[in-house]
């Protein structure tokens, strides 16, 4: 299964090893969602999530969607709740166009025990459907965790980005792994 790595942190060989395990997790292995999470478990943060994207496409007219996982590589359970944040970026790390924009749908917390891996969906309008968009290529994306402040960057994932209007569109965080399963 094809996959994109982020920069920081534990490189391909980690990506490759989640990924692969994500696709044969058994179902109870996925993170749950639903109810209130308890005070004794923490928010997931960068130190003890895994951001990756699989290259695991669904395309519509004028638009293809991708899986953002999120993977809790941490040993202790920790939650999230919301919105990831997005932006494309040159592959020198400079923003490209404006952030995603929120798909408004209905979100839970999602808690994840260690190796447990949720989602949220990133749709990228073609950008010659934009008129005035100003089209550049974009390298890779930036992405934040929900509810963090420090981004981790996903490379090697080139496609055409729009510098003036929205043309990324991004889901809340959902229980278990975007990566369609066999």
């Amino acid at each position: 299964m094809p996959f994109v790595r982020r920069r920081l942190g534990l490189g391909i060989f980690a990506a490759a090893v989640l990924a692969s395990a994500a696709v044969v997790i058994p179902t109870v292995a996925l993170a749950s969602s639903g109810g209130e999470h308890t005070d004794s478990v923490p928010a997931c943060s960068n130190t003890n999530t895994y951001v990756w994207f699989a290259l695991a496409p669904s395309v519509a007219a004028g638009s293809t969607s991708y899986p953002i996982e999120f993977t809790n590589v941490g040993k202790s359970t920790c939650y999230l709740y919301g919105y990831p944040g997005v932006q494309a970026t040159t592959s020198a790390g400079k923003t490209v166009g404006p952030a995603a924009s929120r798909v408004t749908a209905s979100h839970t917390t999602v808690e994840l025990k260690a190796g447990q891996t949720a989602s949220a969906s990133l749709t990228i309008t073609v950008a010659g459907n934009i008129p005035g968009c100003g089209s550049t290529q974009a390298d890779g994306l930036q992405v934040y965790p929900p509810n963090e402040t420090r981004n981790q960057f996903v490379t090697s994932f080139t496609f055409t980005a729009c510098k003036s209007k929205v043309y990324l569109h991004v889901g809340p965080v959902e229980s278990g792994i975007g990566v369609p399963q066999p």
